[in-house]
């Protein structure tokens, strides 16, 4: 265990190692918010730049892609051939799906996305919610993290990780109560003066520290009286393991964004575009100077107002425009940067909905398309993968350390099972072992179908590869019973159909009026209908009548088709039927 002035010297350690880093991404950060400021003395002091951001336009779009299918986890069984460790298995990747979807995973996987490649950082923690009974991800910011260095740069579990975050002295006198007034720094507070707080996040424990104010020698000395640093939490970590992942971008020796490479040209862009401007401003309002004649004292008698049609009058002198012209060479130089950021940062043309004038056919936009996008959008994609995985990992040691005994339920919409399952921690979870897989890395979801249904059409691939592989589906046994029986209810209506067309079949007026009454009025699905129809005609064609009764008439239907009763045979003036009656109704 750590002690908090141990973390909070690890703090300022990490803090000042990370400096050029977190500087990078908040340069990065202010781009992609578009609070860039061109520093110019002859434009407005909160002039913007007037040039399109390929950042935002490259960060977003490969964000999008990269997000836009999901990866599933695959839990192989403990024992072969054992339907028991079959059926674990299964409960398992679905109590896997129900903790994802209750963590909006790809809502936080399109957030994530950005971070990794706006930052080449992105981190998340693991915790037990107490309230949902459910393992719950967090997603935090790279620019308030800092993990353990680790020897392996693809090691995505660091020993131990310190998050930073901002909470006002409201914030903290009440939760915490007035000891901490009492005994913190404080500085000069209000109700919104905001406070460092350090959140340490290893195997053992999660230790919550809040930082007092720095020292300032215009406060008093009970201003500047009080503890620098204190302990407000301190909770067990009863997982044993690490909670915080940090998934890293591969590069060479140093972290680095896909776009940190365009800064530069994008400055150097705005600035000539706002030099731009101000030529033609000039152009538009040109300077005027006052040039004497020989021997002559020049004097402006009237000055002129072109708005309001009102002409100069000028004595001894003339009047000379400077002309200014933004230069020939302006919009080739513009269009170069464009191009060098596009190169530079992977950010082709089509993803601003444009295509490139040497592009002729769409195979051609899409192989340029396809160089520029897939390995970047597939190294990403493996990255989450290898981050996903150890992330299970950590929630299924969460429920099986907190919850391990207890019964849970999940509810899943759309899945098989009725959506609703019940398990217990410790009796499915009997390994974390599994793997979590994108099915195409590299596609996004546009080209992932388009492959799939040319791979099903050439017979390289089966229809149940092909449904656990589409992001659209998310439970492929429950699609492929659905499939049998949409196929079976397709044969059962077609042969009603058949049967019905013809006078003779078995299908008679009467019997198809209520076969469609049962579906239609009743909302009986058409198995149950036809089951119910075939008994009512069983009953009705075991029952007898007395002779002559309508009962025992055929009506629409063809006489003897089964759609009358029988007619009971006459009885015998003052006794019972003979008994050649009796056994000629036996058959004898």
């Amino acid at each position: 265990m750590r002690t908090p002035e141990e973390i909070v010297e690890l703090y300022n350690q990490r803090r000042r190692a990370a400096g050029p880093l977190h500087e990078q991404m908040r340069r990065v950060r202010e781009l992609a918010n578009g609070d860039v400021i061109v520093p110019l003395n002859e434009l407005d002091r909160n002039a913007k730049a007037s040039v399109a951001n390929l950042l935002v336009q490259g960060l977003d779009q490969m964000s999008m892609r990269v997000a836009s299918t999901m990866p599933s986890p695959y839990f192989p069984p403990m024992k072969e051939g054992s339907d028991r460790s079959k059926g674990n298995a299964k409960m398992r990747k679905r109590a896997m799906l129900a903790m994802w979807d209750h963590n909006k995973m790809q809502m936080k996987l399109r957030r994530r996305a950005r971070h990794l490649l706006g930052y080449s950082q992105s981190a998340v923690v693991i915790k037990p919610d107490f309230k949902t009974l459910m393992p719950t991800w967090s997603v935090r910011n790279p620019l308030d993290t800092y993990p353990a260095p680790l020897d392996d740069p693809d090691d995505n579990l660091p020993e131990n990780t310190i998050f930073t975050y901002r909470v006002t002295a409201s914030f903290l006198m009440q939760n915490y109560g007035p000891d901490v007034v009492s005994q913190l720094r404080m500085g000069r507070i209000s109700a919104d003066t905001r406070y460092t707080m350090l959140e340490y996040v290893c195997a053992n424990s999660i230790q919550l520290i809040v930082l007092g104010s720095d020292h300032d020698n215009m406060y008093t000395p009970a201003e500047n009286s009080g503890l620098d640093h204190m302990l407000l939490e301190y909770i067990p970590n009863r997982t044993g393991m690490p909670l915080a992942v940090i998934a890293n971008r591969i590069t060479l020796d140093r972290p680095k964004g896909q776009f940190d490479g365009v800064l530069g040209m994008y400055y150097t862009r705005a600035r000539l575009q706002a030099l731009t401007e101000i030529a033609i401003e000039r152009g538009i309002f040109p300077e005027e100077y006052l040039v004497a004649r020989p021997g002559e004292n020049p004097e402006i008698l009237q000055v002129a107002d072109g708005k309001a049609g009102q002409l100069g009058i000028v004595k001894g002198g003339d009047i000379q425009q400077l002309q200014l012209n933004p230069g020939y060479k302006t919009d080739t130089a513009l269009d170069r940067l464009e191009r060098q950021e596009r190169l530079e940062g992977a950010i082709p043309a089509e993803f601003g909905g444009e295509s490139a004038t040497n592009i002729r056919t769409g195979r051609r936009g899409e192989s340029v398309l396809a160089a520029t996008v897939d390995y970047r959008v597939q190294e990403a994609q493996s990255t989450f993968e290898a981050s996903l995985l150890a992330e299970d990992k950590i929630a299924i040691a969460v429920e099986k350390a907190y919850w391990g005994n207890e019964k849970k339920s999940f509810f899943m919409p759309g899945r098989s099972a009725g959506g609703e399952s019940t398990y217990t921690p410790n009796k499915i979870w009997e390994s974390d072992f599994h793997y979590v897989a994108y099915s195409a890395a590299g596609s996004d979801v546009n080209s992932l179908i388009i492959g799939l249904g040319q791979r099903l059409g050439t017979g390289l691939m089966s229809k149940e590869s092909a449904r656990e592989a589409d992001p659209l589906i998310s439970d492929p046994d429950l699609e492929h019973d659905r499939i049998i029986a949409e196929g079976v209810e397709s044969a059962l209506l077609s042969s009603i159909q058949q049967q019905a067309a013809q006078p003779d079949g078995p299908y008679q007026p009467e019997d198809l009026a209520y076969l469609t009454k049962l579906v239609l009025q009743e909302d009986v699905p058409l198995y149950e209908a036809v089951r119910r129809t075939d008994q009512r005609a069983r009953d009705r064609q075991a029952s007898m009548a007395e002779a002559g009764a309508p009962e025992t008439m055929p009506g629409l239907a063809m006489p003897g088709m089964g759609a009358e009763m029988q007619a009971a045979p006459p009885m015998a003036p003052g006794g019972p039927p003979p008994m050649d009656q009796l056994l000629a109704q036996l058959g004898g």
